[in-house]
Formats: structure tokens, C-alpha cells, sequence
């Protein structure tokens, strides 16, 4: 499953249904909650190691500098290729 967070909320998102296998993808919004010494985004972690986000939307909000570095910053074209890799689908707004 993929898993993409589009909202900075952090009340909308249930890490509790990620699981191993599972990929999460922030983006949008959701690109601020990967900011680093984020508690929800360290638990993320302890549930997947695929972890991604994208690199226009942390350009667009300035947030380059403070990303997480466990993070795999990618283009819009790897998340098509996400998209097609994980499935179902899951937005978290």
C-alpha cells in the first residue's frame, strides 16, 4: 500500500495501519511533517523504511535544510513509478 500524506494535520494521519511493506510519500502540505526531530515521523519510520517525499514540494516551502536525511527525496516521475508499484492507495489530508 502507499501511503501519501498531503496535510501538515498531524491528527489526520493513523501510523498505526502502516505496516513493513507499506511505502509512505509525503508531499503537498505533508512535506512539513518530515521535517527532522518529528516525533509521528520517527514512528513512521519504527512501521516502513520506504519512506519518500517530494523534492518540487520542499523547494516550494523553503524546506531544503530541514529534512529529514532518512527521507528518499524524489522527483514526480519516480512517484508515477511508486504509484504503480504500491497498491492500493491511501491519502492521509
Amino acid at each position: 500500500m502507499l501511503h501519501t500524506i498531503s496535510s501538515a494535520n498531524r491528527l489526520v494521519i493513523k501510523p498505526l495501519i502502516i505496516s513493513k511493506q507499506d511505502a509512505v510519500l509525503f508531499w503537498q502540505n505533508g512535506v512539513i511533517m518530515a521535517t527532522q526531530n518529528n516525533p509521528l515521523l520517527d514512528y513512521i519510520f519504527q512501521q516502513t523504511d520506504h519512506c519518500y517525499i517530494l523534492d518540487n514540494d520542499i523547494k516550494a516551502r523553503g524546506l531544503s535544510s530541514s529534512i529529514d536525511p532518512r527521507l528518499k527525496i524524489i522527483t514526480m516521475q519516480q512517484v508515477v513509478k511508486l504509484t504503480t508499484y504500491y497498491f492500493p492507495q491511501i491519502n492521509w489530508e
